[in-house]
């Protein structure tokens, strides 16, 4: 019997957009906005579109599930919304700071004061060496997965996850693209002319049925760079803006999967697919979560965790390491099948998974702390820096947020974004802000 009702916790989530707009406002962070506009949609959108007709409930019937009812999937919403609180709640309390923004004035003047021209000077020929290097790169890597997949190798089990995983650095090039551009980096026409070529291909490239979540993690990234330079409201309507964009362009990826689409009703496919959320079944996996532990497999008590650190491991050096997802230690995909398969069910099925409620509520905590001392972190780094780690932030959250393989999640982020660790690293010492009265005007702003 569930807790709450469904109109208790839709009325729960709108006031959690409500109240991350009015932070947006007040704390020129736009975090918590992006994690719950997305939930809502996963979620309470999600469950409204299922029970009033539009869609249809996931079916795993073959794999051995029982059928998906509103009942259950009320009581995985509740648990949902349960992490939503506990993860905001905890990132407000402990993320105090007004961000900084970012302005052309104070571009001019901090830059000029503080070497950063140097420093783009030094990272614009690297960006665009880079951009040029992995483009024909990556179209090599993915035709030598192509033809191992021919060949009868499992995508999953056989094929290096490495060499599957890195034509996901085209985020990462254009995060530092977007990023550099919008700061004042390229300053000849050859460089700006260098820079579009790069991102026209990397649109090319990323932009397909498979690749779509590449497409939304960079075009998320540069949405947020591209909007930092705006005051609090209208960076609201450049992010809703941008968001709109997102789920349409989404949408028309995940239509192209169907080839049998016919390009005349393309955009009608696409907005059918939005509006039923059939991309956005997270609440469905959820439910089968649920069914998975702890009747069929124990709870995992921080092993999901533990295997972030795992599973870098080659299985050349380490054959029998342990599978990961449910799934996969269910037996019910093996090297064997052919294919993968997998409903994710949200960050908080993944919490679930470690320790059932108490592991939705300890750990959505602590990850509201962690995100809290990252964006805290950020206003205490020169302009470029703090820009770059957040769009990065906010870009990690939608694969992460959705849920799933854990290890799998956290090796896309370190696989998409290393070019941008790389930098932030080398050039640790000299992002840091500088003690001036620039730096003591950003934080003489009003808490409240």
């Amino acid at each position: 019997m569930p807790l709450f009702e469904y109109p208790e916790l839709i009325v729960t989530q709108i006031a959690l957009i409500f109240l991350s707009i009015i932070w947006l406002l007040r704390r020129n962070d736009e975090l918590p906005l992006l994690i719950s506009t997305f939930l809502f949609y996963v979620a309470s959108y999600r469950y409204w579109a299922v029970t009033s007709d539009v869609n249809d409930w996931v079916n795993l019937g073959s794999f051995g599930f029982t059928s998906i009812t509103d009942e259950v999937a009320l009581m995985a919403l509740s648990y949902i919304v349960l992490g939503e609180i506990c993860l905001l709640a905890t990132y407000m309390l402990r993320q105090g700071s007004v961000l900084p923004l970012t302005t052309l004035e104070i571009n001019s003047t901090y830059y000029d004061n503080s070497g950063d021209r140097l420093l783009f000077r030094w990272l614009r020929p690297k960006v665009l060496l880079l951009g040029l290097f992995c483009i024909p790169l990556v179209l090599l890597t993915r035709s030598n997965v192509i033809d191992q997949v021919s060949a009868g190798r499992s995508l999953a089990f056989q094929i290096s996850g490495y060499l599957r995983l890195f034509p996901f650095v085209l985020v990462g090039v254009a995060t530092l693209v977007v990023c550099l551009w919008k700061f004042g980096g390229f300053s000849s026409s050859i460089n700006k002319v260098i820079a579009v070529a790069i991102l026209v291909s990397l649109v090319n490239l990323t932009f397909s049925s498979s690749g779509r979540f590449q497409f939304l993690g960079w075009l998320s990234a540069s949405g947020i760079i591209l909007a930092s330079s705006y005051k609090p409201n209208t960076r609201l309507f450049i992010l809703t803006t941008v968001a709109i964009i997102s789920i349409g362009v989404f949408a028309v990826a995940g239509a192209l999967r169907n080839p049998h689409v016919n390009p005349d009703i393309l955009n009608q496919a696409a907005w059918e697919r939005a509006f039923s959320a059939e991309d956005a079944n997270m609440l469905d996996g959820f439910v089968l979560i649920q069914e998975v532990y702890p009747q069929r497999l124990d709870f995992r008590l921080g092993m999901e965790h533990l295997e972030i650190l795992l599973r870098p491991i080659p299985r050349s050096l380490w054959p029998e390491k342990p599978v990961g997802g449910y799934m996969n230690q269910l037996g019910l995909i093996t090297a064997d099948t052919g294919f993968t398969l997998g409903i994710s069910p949200t960050l908080f099925g993944s919490f679930y998974a470690e320790a059932g409620l108490m592991g939705i509520a300890v750990f959505s905590s602590v990850y509201g702390a962690i995100l809290a001392a990252i964006v805290r972190y950020t206003a205490r780094l020169q302009l470029f820096a703090g820009v770059l780690i957040r769009a990065i932030l906010c870009a990690s959250l939608i694969p992460l947020l959705r849920g799933g393989d854990l290890p799998g999640i956290y090796a896309w982020i370190g696989m998409a974004f290393w070019p941008c660790f790389l930098l932030l690293w080398l050039k640790r010492s000299d992002l840091k802000l500088k003690l001036s009265k620039l730096s003591q005007d950003y934080y003489s702003q009003p808490e409240n």
